[in-house]
């Protein structure tokens, strides 16, 4: 299963965490993998290239995470529409897959 953990502080996205495979099929046929890759490294990329924020993050075989902690309210702001485009699609993913995908929000 495939484990998204948002971080939300004063009401903004700071922080994902992404983790684990869906298995829904054979590897290399993962629909689900794909679209919650697609999504999440879609999204990582425009923070990092588009909008130019050295956001750290961190990528390895079923792992996925990015952090703004440290990071001026002004660029965090600037990376909420990202955020929460990126939240909505995998929360769609989740709702026709919720077997293999599930994500939490939580305040810090």
């Amino acid at each position: 299963m495939i484990s998204v953990i948002f971080q939300r502080k004063e009401e903004k996205i700071v922080s994902f965490n992404i983790s684990g495979h869906a298995e829904s099929v054979d590897e290399g046929y993962d629909l689900v993998c794909c679209a919650v890759s697609a999504i999440s490294i879609t999204i990582a990329n425009g923070i990092t290239e588009i909008l130019n924020i050295d956001a750290p993050t961190k990528v390895k075989d079923g792992f996925l995470s990015l952090c703004l902690e440290g990071i001026s309210k002004a660029k965090v702001e600037e990376c909420q529409v990202l955020l929460e485009t990126m939240l909505l699609g995998l929360k769609n993913v989740e709702y026709s897959y919720g077997d293999y995908i599930n994500i939490i929000v939580e305040e810090v």
